[in-house]
């Protein structure tokens, strides 16, 4: 054990075919070396396949570690050891050892030929960084060496010439480290990975055990025990036996980096140790792995192996893709305990949670939302407003609820008993003429998502937005591939021309929206996904243009159940006014003139800030109703229950309280309040009746009616058709003993009676509705153009 503890310990990474060779260590490992030893003759080992001396790395990289300083980096000390540091005392238990991320960046910097030897002869180089990261520790906390457990170097950040997307890689690249990005789309199971085999010798008196480490990607079980010197008496001992955690992902391309026309490209990532778990289906990330490429045998347990290679990455570090999208919000578990963190606890400015880049911007976005005009009030949610999607004109009221959409409302449990949560998440449609800038209005949000997924209705299919059943190519297991909206949890996912979805697409839909779950039986699999995301839509009407005379629902061919689970529904009209196309002109032409260029002005909000604003609120913002906004969202609902003109007109739903709660969360959220107050309950009444209560005005009477978003139909029509089926029924009690009539007939004593009352006429469809509803309740038995009366 004293000879075992006086090696340097060296960690045995996922990628190593073998476990590292360790050296003894003595006083000298780990310190500073000394610039006159650099133009001495070089002495021992060279990299296996290579002319690179291993004392060059050695003492390259101690100099990067010991010397490496940032301009802001205080004290004596450089910046990795103070990183090193850091690390150790975060660690809570040393024996588990650390990983140290490290910049590559910063090593170019310092020393560009250790940069290279790095990225052309990874597998032989970072196990050398490992071992050298331990000794440096050692020498550092001044601690015994079988005190300290292995040390970690993930390298990150690679220079953009190592940089590679997924259909640029090739052969030259193989057993050399690079840095890929891309969107997962599969994780799969945790699997044992052996580092060392225990086998026990199974002759009754012997009981020999025998450690076999692994060697060249495999582990040779022994065929003689030397101490009874039986042939095939092994038998291995799982317990005692020592496990690695992998996993495997896949990776494909992000839709920004396919090329036109091509189809997205898949690679797979092997992941190990503290990298197992950390992403999941959707997370856009960047790998920094070893690429690697292992032969195919055509022929189970046969010897002969395919020409074509099957190609992976061995991952080194992976780091969450955050340029230009808002951070995801954080876990759920923190509201389950009943704990939300507390915006005036400032948790978000401790150092020790927090590093000094992330303070600095909590710091601004704390200065901003404070800021007021003269007459002392908040300016932050018109700030917004102006620099959200600043290129598309006017539509100041959908932005304003696209913004409610991005903060959403505040998590909350379902109950104590009962497992799930309420629906935070605010679901819109954007409805209307073209050239709207509806799909534009799309294309801003998901860019500004934290995740998600931009998809189109024609071409999603049900399986395509829950999930599919696949063949693992290496395992030939089933295995589910997560859809669109499994893809897009806790983000938004946007649906281009959700009226040209099909049926079946549609169905999934509704459990989505409301229960935010996602439900798969399929070739026994049975599970229930989560899809805890916002649905953002937009729609078409069926004839081209809107047509005021019909209802939204008429307008757009979508189930009515499925309409009334959008908490906004927002009609975006093309209308004639000369002012408003002349301002418009002028937007527009200013947007592609050079003096139009020079005279725009620059957003309130700058768009780095603004990012860092809305995921600033999403993860330390929670706020909560007061007494004064209870009281004026049991106003304001039985207010809206009470609009309608008649008992018929239903005019609000207990859906649209809950709509108002979850608009009122986030109105607070943009001010980074902690109470919802009245004035906010105020403006999300005022925002839904702008949208929501705009599409469900019935046009015939020009009353407001929200059963048009449940049943297809105003309270006009509904009475309408109810006298039409009335009258039809009354026709058939008189006439039973004619027996059999034709349809034609039918519709001709229906209209008779109508003029006779000096009202519009049956069309053809009220017609046929009331023949279907006399149909069901057994009145009559139709066959072509006759109809039998049966009563």
């Amino acid at each position: 054990p004293a000879a075992a503890s006086s090696r340097r310990r060296a960690a045995h990474r996922g990628f190593l075919g073998s476990p590292p060779r360790a050296s003894e260590h003595n006083e000298a490992a780990g310190a500073d070396p000394d610039d006159e030893q650099e133009g001495a003759a070089e002495e021992g080992n060279f990299l296996y396949g290579t002319d690179i001396n291993e004392n060059t790395i050695v003492r390259h990289f101690l100099r990067f570690v010991w010397r490496f300083r940032l301009p802001d980096t205080q004290g004596q000390q450089s910046h990795y050891i103070q990183e090193l540091h850091r690390a150790w005392e975060e660690c809570t238990q040393r024996q588990q050892g650390i990983k140290l991320k490290i910049n590559a960046e910063h090593i170019h910097r310092f020393s560009p030929v250790l940069y290279g030897h790095m990225v052309n002869f990874p597998t032989e180089v970072i196990p050398i960084f490992d071992r050298e990261l331990w000794s440096v520790s050692v020498r550092e906390l001044r601690a015994e060496p079988e005190d300290l457990g292995s040390c970690q170097a993930q390298v990150h950040s690679l220079l953009d010439k190592d940089c590679r997307i997924m259909r640029s890689m090739n052969p030259t690249d193989i057993e050399k480290l690079m840095c890929v990005k891309g969107i997962v789309i599969r994780v799969s199971d945790l699997m044992p990975d052996m580092l060392s085999a225990v086998f026990r010798c199974t002759t009754e008196d012997c009981k020999n055990e025998l450690p076999v480490p692994l060697s060249h990607w495999a582990i040779e079980e022994p065929t003689r025990c030397e101490l009874c010197g039986a042939n095939h008496s092994f038998a291995i001992v799982h317990n005692e036996s020592t496990f690695a955690d992998r996993q495997l992902l896949k990776l494909q391309e992000p839709p920004e980096l396919v090329p036109d026309g091509e189809t997205p490209q898949n690679v797979a990532v092997c992941v190990f140790d503290d990298l197992v778990d950390v992403v999941r289906p959707g997370d856009r990330v960047e790998v920094t792995g070893i690429y690697r490429a292992s032969p195919v045998r055509p022929i189970k347990n046969f010897k002969q192996c395919s020409s074509v290679y099957r190609t992976y990455i061995d991952s080194i570090s992976i780091t969450f893709e955050r340029k230009g999208r808002i951070d995801a919000m954080s876990n759920d578990y923190e509201f389950e305990q009943g704990k939300p963190p507390r915006l005036s606890e400032k948790r978000d400015l401790d150092p020790v949670a927090n590093n000094e880049e992330d303070i600095k911007w909590n710091e601004k976005v704390r200065e901003l939302a404070a800021d007021t005009d003269a007459e002392g009030r908040h300016t932050i949610v018109g700030k917004l407003v102006q620099s959200f999607a600043p290129s598309i004109y006017d539509e100041d009221e959908v932005k304003k609820g696209l913004l409610c959409q991005l903060f959403n409302g505040t998590p909350k449990a379902a109950g104590k008993t009962v497992q799930g949560r309420c629906r935070p998440e605010i679901n819109t449609l954007l409805c209307g003429d073209p050239s709207t800038a509806k799909s534009q209005l799309l294309q801003y949000a998901f860019k500004l998502a934290p995740r998600g997924i931009y998809t189109s209705g024609k071409g999603s299919s049900a399986v395509g937005l829950t999930a599919s059943i696949n063949k693992d190519p290496a395992t030939g297991e089933l295995v589910l591939e997560s859809g669109a909206l499994v893809l897009s949890d806790r983000g938004v996912c946007c649906i281009d021309e959700f009226d040209k979805m099909d049926d079946g697409a549609r169905a999934i839909m509704h459990e989505a929206m409301e229960q935010q779950t996602v439900s798969v039986a399929k070739a026994g699999i049975v599970t229930s996904l989560n899809a805890r995301c916002s649905i953002l839509a937009s729609a078409n009407p069926k004839e081209s243009s809107y047509d005021p005379k019909l209802s939204v629902v008429e307008n757009i061919h979508l189930p009515k159940n499925l309409m009334s689970r959008f908490d906004f529904i927002w009609l975006m009209l093309d209308k004639r006014d000369r002012e408003m196309d002349t301002r418009l002109a002028t937007h527009l032409v200013s947007m592609y003139s050079v003096s139009g260029v020079r005279k725009r002005t620059e957003p309130a909000v700058e768009p780095e800030l603004f990012r860092k604003y809305v995921s600033f609120a999403r993860r330390w913002v929670f706020p909560e109703m007061s007494s004064d906004a209870r009281a004026a969202l049991k106003k304001a609902y039985l207010d809206l229950r009470n609009q309608g003109t008649s008992r018929e007109a239903i005019t609000a739903t207990p859906r649209i309280l809950e709509s108002l709660i979850r608009i009122s969360e986030s109105l607070a959220k943009m001010e980074l309040r902690e109470e919802v107050s009245q004035a906010d309950v105020d403006e999300a009444t005022r925002l839904l009746k702008a949208a929501t209560y705009q599409a469900a005005i019935d046009p015939e009477t020009g009353k407001l009616d929200m059963a048009q978003l449940t049943i297809g139909m105003g309270a006009a029509k509904r009475k309408r058709a109810k006298e039409i089926e009335t009258m039809l029924q009354e026709i058939l009690y008189e006439k039973q003993e004619e027996g059999t009539f034709g349809v034609d007939q039918l519709k001709l004593f229906i209209n008779e009676r109508l003029g006779d009352k000096k009202e519009k006429l049956a069309t053809d469809t009220e017609f046929y509705d009331a023949l279907g509803a006399a149909e069901r309740e057994g009145l009559i038995r139709r066959s072509g153009k006759s109809v039998q009366v049966i009563i």
